[in-house]
């Protein structure tokens, strides 16, 4: 990706995020997640917020999200993933546990 698309990405990103995150239904779950996918994509830290309310409150469609926060070799995602997991994964559902750990 050339730099000025980065400068584009981050310039779109800082604009929708918190309109985006806030107006989507929360029937909507495919939107946030892709959204998510974006946020931990582009390293946009302003908006890990929402990746974490989304590991936390939509446990199920987030089992994929630990796994690219974990594979980007961030240190900042990495530790997201961590702390969500350390606070939801006595509720977790077994096999989705068992996924992510």
């Amino acid at each position: 990706m050339y730099e000025s698309e980065c400068v584009t990405v981050a310039r779109f990103l800082s604009c929708v995020s918190r309109d985006v995150w806030v107006a989507l239904p929360i029937c909507v779950f495919q939107v946030r997640h892709r959204w998510c996918e974006l946020v931990v994509k582009h390293k946009y830290a302003q908006a890990y917020g929402d990746v974490e309310h989304f590991l936390i409150h939509d446990q199920a469609m987030g089992v994929y999200l630990y796994g690219e926060l974990m594979i980007q070799e961030d240190s900042r995602q990495q530790a997201l993933a961590r702390r969500c997991l350390s606070l939801v994964q006595n509720e977790m559902d077994q096999s989705a546990r068992r996924m992510v750990l």
